[in-house]
C-alpha cells in the first residue's frame, strides 16, 4: 500500500502522509501539554480567571482545533476521493466485469469475451473501468498498490477507475468480511506491456489445447467437473472458477497459507479440508487413476 503503482494509489499515498504528518503533530502538541501540566506547580487563582482559563481550554481544544481539522481534512480528502473514483482520462477504457462470489472471484472482460477467476490481468498504461457486483453478501475490491477500495453491495453494481502506471505482480483481495472464507478471498493482478496484453488476449479467445494423449482426461473433466468448472472447447460450467488457463494460476492463496508452492493435485486433495461452509465437492466419484490424469492435464492449461 506504501509502495503506489499506479496514479489513485499515488493520491491516496500523499493523502495519508499527510494526515500522518497532520495527526502526529496534533499528538505530540497535545502530549507536550499534558507533560507541562503534570509538572507545573498550581497558582492562585480567582474563580473568574479559573472561569476564563478552563473557556479558553474547551473552545480551542474541545472545538477549534477539531473543527479546523474536520475542515483541512475534508477540504482535501472529498476532492481526492473525487479523483480516486472517476480518474478522467480521454483514452477510452477497458471495462472489467468483477463478480465477487464466496469465496473467489470471477473477472469478464467483454472486449473478446475473456473470463478468468482469482487472476485479473490488464494493460499498463490504459485507465480500466471496473463494474463490481455479488449475488451473496458484502464484499469489497480492493488492489492496494493500483488504488482505492469500493464495497461490492447485493442488488447494485458500484463503478471504479483504476490504472496501472507499471507492470508486475500485485495482490488485490476482498477487504470486507464475508464469511469462513474470507481470509483465502485472494486474487493475482497481472499487469502487462501493451503488446503482450494483445497477444494475452489472442491466447485466450483459443479453445483449450487437448493432445492425443490428454484426450481421455478432457473426457473425464467434462463428465466429471464440467457442470461446475469451464474450460473454453470442453465445457460450459458457471458454477464454479474458470479452469481455462488454470496451470498457470496462483490457487486461492493456499500456497501463501500453507508457505509453499503446491501443485493441483495438492490443491484438489486439500482445498476441501479448509474451505468449508461451501459447495466444494471432495472428488470421491473419480478414479484414483483418472484424477491423476485429469491434474497432468490440468497443469499444461497456462
Amino acid at each position: 500500500m506504501l509502495e503506489p503503482a499506479g496514479p489513485a494509489a499515488d493520491i491516496i499515498i500523499w493523502l495519508w502522509w499527510g494526515m500522518f504528518a497532520f495527526f502526529t503533530l496534533v499528538l505530540l502538541v497535545v502530549s507536550g501539554l499534558w507533560l507541562y501540566a503534570m509538572q507545573r506547580h498550581p497558582q492562585d487563582v480567582s474563580p473568574r480567571d479559573a472561569a476564563i482559563t478552563t473557556k479558553r481550554w474547551i473552545i480551542g481544544g474541545g472545538i477549534a482545533l477539531p473543527l479546523v481539522s474536520i475542515i483541512v481534512l475534508l477540504g482535501v480528502g472529498i476532492p481526492a476521493g473525487q479523483q480516486i473514483l472517476t480518474l478522467p482520462d480521454e483514452r477510452a477504457a477497458l471495462r472489467v466485469d468483477v463478480h465477487a462470489h464466496r469465496w473467489w472471484w470471477s473477472f469478464h472482460q467483454p472486449d473478446g469475451d475473456i473470463t478468468t477467476a482469482n487472476q485479473l490481468t490488464i494493460p499498463v498504461d490504459t485507465p480500466i473501468e471496473f463494474y463490481v457486483h455479488s449475488d451473496n453478501v458484502i464484499h469489497s475490491f480492493w488492489v492496494p498498490k493500483l488504488g482505492g477500495k469500493i464495497d461490492v453491495v447485493p442488488g447494485r453494481v458500484n463503478t471504479i477507475r483504476l490504472r496501472a502506471s507499471q507492470t508486475g505482480l500485485f495482490r488485490g483481495q476482498c477487504a470486507e468480511f464475508c464469511g469462513t472464507g474470507h481470509a483465502h478471498m485472494v486474487f493475482q493482478v497481472k499487469v502487462l506491456s501493451q503488446n503482450d496484453f494483445a497477444l494475452w488476449q489472442e491466447r485466450q479467445r483459443q479453445p483449450a489445447s487437448i493432445p492425443s494423449k490428454h484426450q481421455k482426461a478432457a473426457e473425464a473433466f467434462a463428465e466429471h467437473c464440467g457442470q461446475c468448472h469451464t474450460i473454453k472447447g470442453v465445457s460450459q460450467g458457471n458454477r464454479a472458477p474458470d479452469l481455462s488457463n488454470i496451470g498457470a494460476r496462483r490457487l486461492m492463496n493456499v500456497g501463501a497459507r500453507l508457505k509453499q508452492d503446491i501443485s493441483i493435485e495438492q490443491w484438489m486433495k486439500t482445498h476441501p479440508t479448509w474451505l468449508r461452509g461451501g459447495q466444494t465437492p471432495h472428488h470421491k466419484t473419480i478414479a484414483p487413476n483418472r484424477m491423476a490424469d485429469i491434474v497432468t492435464w490440468l497443469e499444461t492449461l497456462d
